[in-house]
């Protein structure tokens, strides 16, 4: 049947549409059984709702309304009666079911996650939309020394290092979990480098970490958190300017990570930057760089580009896979009693090196970056060998990306990159020095594109990286057959082929996605934004991957990401996609937002990326949730600034607003107005969970806190009265009975949490076809079908046929909701921030359900949410760039664009061919 046509999102009544009216809503402060009054639901049949999909279930039920109760915690469609109530009516009679969110169970906590298709479901058959983050970007870092890419000391000691404490330290662990719960962010990619397992050297792992990581992992089930480990790297490795493998990796392959400096082979940010330097984004044009690109290569392909390459005995690849395929199965073993593992990811945006490379003289700049120092291959391969090389040197310019600027003479000094000063690729006959010119030339141009020894033609993902997949899976699942297996292709490109003879057993499709331009300029205003995408396939595309105004960015974003999941369907297969990273640079825009405390657009930005990935209903992991972010060192690697909490956010809130508190003998806290300070040190023994009573520790009857130990307990009860930070958005203060806010001291620290926290449908008993929330508004509107006969065997094990949904508190809690489903009950327990839906009839094929959340009318959060339209849309430029939808405009603009796209390709394609003169 197909699904009922609706006219209007209003409520309507007509003659063939009874009046409903609305019996008294049950308040339940505490867990306790709701029953329904008898016949709540619309009995109509579904086929004579064509003129309204939507019933008034109870709508416009808030504080006012509530009877019997002195808080709202929960109400629901259906008014309260005895225990001995019978349930409603169910399509079968057999079923034993509980009662209407009896289960107590948070929309956003995990237990059973299995894959099945092209979605993850939970033991009672239902889909799972998982959202969460990355913890995060300083575990690429050692705790001991400090590996924050701005310092040096003791960088080189690579095997003496820690990275116990990352990502926060276990004193913090229930801190950090109960704020990630409260967010509905409660599926992690647990970042674990192979740098921080074995650093000590081959085969030698670091069971102190372990224990470390297995004491934080068993805090999570706790929090209903699920987690995959991502065996993490940038660049191959610290030490080659990004992060990953232990140092000891380059002495197998005979490099010598002390003159990479000096060589050109990496630009690494504790060894190279200077004040001045343009540091952002430069870290990923060390993919093309002699460090990065050599371990690659031998990595994926040394038997075959490298025969002679050797370590103890063996070929430097079957060494390095090796290694890397233990390490982490010995991982697994030790983490396979932790219910919250659910698989290991491959590897973190992996690379091909110089496979596949058509030209030694030149990178395509629309395949890779270049910037700054922007050597050839060729040239990395001298200036590696002690031969000093006169480089280009490229900076950022529109409308393409970089531009050259000038050239520069490095590695003067005659240093050489590798231990016995010899270079591998010129000792396998690639390139050597011309005799006469006395100047590096290529000896065989196509060696990166065939076997060697054959001539066979050769393809990075069939040949080499397919091949890998299934060792590393098949060794990770000899330790638990259940684990996943997390994958995702070389950035910015469709993913490989999956054969019948490939690794299919659970695997994951796990690409990434970012606005790239966003990313490499650090900028949103939401006046322009480009489908670098389609950017990627020549300039003649630049009108069409053009996009105007915050819907147009929406637009643009949900058809890349539409695309991504389309090509892993039809790639990969029939799998769970979930977008290992997305995100944000908090630091955009020069930073004025830190200045001006106008974060509008921020939250236009975040909003138009989540959007995204709930328009296309795929999982996701937001990079990244960062412990020890502070607004002067961002992430603290490589100038990165993208985590949604800061601490140095939490502090400053607490230590700017805090005068002096009291804690009186029940409890109570209170604000004194003198602006005075005091010296007395108050102990706190604070639940993390906020679920029971705040218990303190207190040898008067009154006593003091100081501002400094409000900042040593950052889940201390004392909440500020006004934000300090522009990205601090609580407009809200959540207080308990006893005025206490326990909810706030979550959000404390949180970044741009308005576009954040969104509601969404977490357990659904059906296929979801659609899910939507509007910022400014706040309406959400969810819609699911009923699995096909077929996919119905999971039945017998359902204990209720209920939808779960994630209800932040940040934003509904006070505010008067009008709530309206299809068909069914509903129960909204504010204390859980999950709404229970249960629809009417949940087997007939191709029946659609509906729900929509909206703030209902002449409520007292009307005003709030007109004062929310009018910050999202403060800048007028944006409010007149947000009315795009005029034909006409639209269309002069892309003329005008694609006018200006011709000139600017016949500029460049003038200046590539007196470029390639050099060459000829």
């Amino acid at each position: 049947m197909p699904p009922p046509a609706v006219e209007s999102t209003n409520v309507v009544q007509t003659t063939t549409i009874p009046i409903i009216t609305t019996p008294n809503a049950s308040i339940d402060p505490e867990v306790v059984s709701i029953s329904s009054d008898g016949d709540s639901s619309d009995e109509r049949s579904l086929t004579s709702k064509a003129s309204d999909e939507f019933r008034p279930s109870h709508h416009h039920l808030g504080a006012p309304d509530l009877k019997r109760s002195a808080s709202v915690s929960s109400f629901s469609s259906y008014a309260s009666s005895p225990p001995d109530t019978p349930l409603p009516e169910t399509n079968d009679p057999d079923s034993n079911m509980l009662a209407l969110g009896e289960s107590g169970a948070l929309a956003q906590n995990w237990f059973t996650l299995k894959a099945d298709g092209r979605w993850f479901k939970d033991d009672q058959g239902r889909i799972c939309l998982l959202r969460g983050v990355n913890l995060c970007g300083n575990s690429k870092l050692p705790t001991k020394p400090n590996g924050s890419s701005h310092l040096s000391e003791g960088f080189f000691d690579h095997r003496n290092v820690s990275f116990v404490g990352r990502p926060f330290p276990l004193e913090e662990v229930q801190q950090h979990f109960a704020r990630l719960r409260a967010w509905g962010l409660t599926f992690v990619r647990l970042l674990v480098t192979w740098e921080s397992l074995e650093h000590s050297g081959p085969g030698i792992y670091d069971e102190e970490f372990i224990d470390y990581l297995i004491n934080v992992i068993e805090q999570m089930s706790r929090y209903g958190i699920k987690c995959f480990i991502d065996p993490h790297q940038d660049c191959w490795s610290r030490f080659s300017g990004g992060s990953g493998a232990p140092g000891w990796t380059f002495e197998v392959a005979g490099l010598d990570i002390t003159k990479f400096k000096t060589t050109g082979a990496a630009y690494v940010h504790n060894m190279n930057h200077k004040p001045g330097d343009s540091l952002p984004m430069v870290w990923p044009t060390n993919y093309t760089k002699l460090a990065s690109s050599t371990m690659f290569t031998l990595f994926w392909g040394g038997d075959v580009f490298a025969p002679n390459t050797t370590y103890e005995g063996v070929n430097v690849k079957e060494f390095l896979q090796e290694k890397y395929v233990n390490c982490y199965k010995h991982l697994a073993r030790r983490l396979q009693h932790l219910d919250a593992v659910i698989g290991f990811e491959l590897m973190n945006e992996p690379h091909q090196g110089y496979i596949g490379l058509a030209d030694l003289h030149r990178y395509d700049g629309g395949k890779t970056l270049v910037f700054g120092d922007s050597p050839s291959a060729l040239q990395s391969f001298a200036l590696g060998d002690g031969i000093p090389q006169e480089i280009e040197v490229w900076i950022k310019s529109w409308p393409f990306p970089t531009r050259k600027e000038k050239t520069r003479i490095i590695n003067e000094e005659r240093e050489s990159a590798w231990l016995n000063g010899k270079c591998i690729w010129r000792q396998h006959g690639i390139w050597d020095i011309d005799a006469k010119t006395k100047k590096p030339k290529v000896l065989d141009k196509d060696y990166f594109l065939k076997n060697p020894k054959t001539g066979q033609k050769l393809e990075f993902y069939k040949d080499f990286y397919l091949p890998f997949v299934k060792r590393y899976a098949e060794g990770i699942q000899s330790v638990n057959k259940e684990y996943s297996i997390f994958v995702e292709p070389l950035p910015n490109e469709p993913p490989p082929m999956w054969t019948p003879n490939d690794h299919h057993d659970n695997i994951i499709y796990a690409p990434h996605w970012y606005d790239l331009k966003a990313l490499f300029t650090k900028s949103f205003n939401g006046k322009i934004t480009h489908d670098v995408q389609r950017l990627t396939k020549g300039a003649h595309h630049i009108a069409a991957a053009t996009y105007f105004g915050i819907s147009g960015a929406k637009k643009n974003y949900s058809g890349q990401v539409r695309n991504i999941v389309k090509n892993g369907l039809q790639y990969v297969g029939e799998k769970p996609c979930v977008i290992g990273e997305c995100g944000i640079p908090m630091d955009i825009n020069e930073k004025q937002a830190f200045l001006t405390n106008d974060w509008a657009h921020h939250s236009n930005f975040l909003d138009a990326v989540l959007c995204a990935m709930e328009k296309n209903l795929v999982n996701f992991t937001l990079w990244n949730y960062n412990s020890t972010n502070d607004n002067t060192h961002g992430d603290h690697w490589y100038g990165e600034d993208f985590s949604i909490y800061s601490r140095s956010i939490n502090e400053n809130l607490v230590k700017s607003t805090i005068t002096k508190t009291k804690i009186k003998a029940n409890g109570a806290v209170e604000l004194a107005n003198d602006g005075t300070t005091t010296n007395t040190v108050q102990k706190l023994q604070i639940q993390t969970d906020f679920s029971n009573s705040l218990e303190i520790s207190n040898e008067k009857n009154e006593s003091e806190i100081s501002p400094d130990d409000i900042v040593n307990n950052p889940t201390s009860p004392t909440s500020p009265t006004s934000p300090t930070s522009p990205f601090d958005l609580t407009q809200m203060y959540w207080e308990q009975e006893d005025g206490t806010d326990y909810e706030q001291f979550h959000h404390q620290g949180g970044r741009v949490l308005e576009a954040v926290l969104r509601p969404y449908a977490a357990k659904v008993p059906g296929i979801p076809q659609s899910m939507n929330f509007n910022l400014k508004n706040l309406e959400f509107i969810f819609k699911f079908i009923n699995y096909p006969l077929s996919q119905q065997n999971h039945r017998d094990n359902i204990v209720a046929p209920e939808a779960e949904i994630y209800i932040p508190n940040y934003h509904y809690k006070k505010l008067l909701l009008d709530i309206r489903v299809s068909d069914g009950d509903w129960r909204y327990v504010k204390s859980r921030q999950t709404l229970y839906w249960r629809v009417k009839d949940w087997t007939t094929e191709d029946v659609v359900h509906t729900l929509r959340i909206r703030v209902a009318k002449n409520s007292e959060g009307e005003e709030e949410i007109s004062k929310r339209g009018e910050l999202s849309s403060s800048d007028s430029i944006n409010k007149k760039l947000e009315d795009d939808k005029k034909y006409e405009v639209d269309m002069y603009i892309k003329l005008a664009v694609s006018a200006i796209s011709v000139i600017v390709v016949a500029y460049w394609w003038k200046v590539f061919l007196m470029n390639t003169k050099e060459y000829v």
